[in-house]
């Protein structure tokens, strides 16, 4: 049974009409209502900050006050490809900091409407070969959520395909993986879900993918190859329209013999595990420990 907090937001949700924020930032064209680029003064009570530019853009390292473990966590936030960090991508990354004593690299990558798929791959995708090269893949995740675990997939694959070293593990939060939206089973579960509208997220899909097929795996991972990646975990709620091709992966990983950790809560909405319901505590207690896993 879903807490009494998460069930009080899933009515909030419901109650502001939540479906509805996407097509109202692409109707007004603003799309940093809820953005905070930058980490907030008390991310720095948990952990040490740096930034630095990188073509010309900022990159973000959070690293624990006392000893860092060997860790290195390559995050890639959501936002429907249009949206900034959010204060509760801060939150939750000053807690994996805290209590996994990693280092966190968060970069302020390209968004449509201005950019696209090829703008953001031309910065992430070097940035994801130094960095890894200075962490030493053993000790290299790629985390993303929503958006961003789209993305941190395609990355992935993109590493494969053109001989590059792979992560550790891929955690992959709420993740977007197909921008086309035309699994049968996202109307289904459409009624469930009160944070997703599939026609502001089909705007925002086709802004970010610009000239390129609506399926290249770039955008739409889900096509891409998945023999040869490293582990995969999912962490998907039932009431997301994005669990409908979360299953999706599953179903083909197991068609070609490959093993995904698959973590689906019930009643749990899009991103939730982001916030501080007993649900999400739960969530951050295993992410967390797939990160300190050797």
């Amino acid at each position: 049974m879903a807490s009494i907090e998460s069930n009080l937001f899933y009515f909030l949700l419901r109650l502001i009409n939540k479906k509805k924020f996407l097509q109202l930032q692409f109707a007004f064209g603003k799309f940093d209502f809820y953005n905070s680029k930058e980490p907030p003064p008390e991310t720095y009570q948990a952990c040490k900050g740096h930034q630095r530019l990188y073509k010309g853009r900022k990159v973000f390292t959070l690293s624990p006050i006392s000893t860092p473990s060997s860790r290195h966590v390559f995050y890639i936030h959501g936002g429907a490809y249009v949206q900034n960090f959010v204060k509760q991508h801060w939150k939750f990354l000053a807690r994996l900091v805290e209590q996994t004593h990693c280092t966190v690299t968060a970069a302020d990558y390209p968004l449509a409407p201005q950019n696209t798929y090829r703008d953001a791959f031309d910065m992430m995708a070097p940035l994801y070969d130094e960095t890894i090269r200075t962490a030493g893949a053993d000790n290299f995740i790629v985390m993303g959520d929503s958006a961003g675990g789209g993305f941190a997939l395609a990355l992935a694959q993109k590493a494969k395909l053109e001989g590059l070293q792979q992560p550790r593990r891929l955690i992959l939060l709420s993740p977007w993986l197909d921008i086309s939206l035309t699994n049968p089973d996202i109307r289904a579960i459409d009624r469930a879900d009160p944070f997703l509208g599939i026609p502001g997220l089909r705007k925002a899909g086709a802004a970010y993918a610009a000239d390129a097929g609506l399926t290249h795996y770039m955008v739409s991972p889900l096509y891409g190859p998945l023999e040869g990646l490293a582990e995969i975990s999912v962490f998907v709620g039932s009431r997301d329209i994005l669990v409908a091709d979360a299953r999706k992966l599953c179903r083909q990983a197991s068609q070609q013999g490959i093993a995904i950790n698959y973590r689906e809560y019930p009643d749990m909405v899009h991103v939730w595990m982001l916030l501080n319901f007993r649900e999400s505590k739960q969530a951050q207690k295993e992410i967390f420990e797939l990160v300190r896993r050797p």
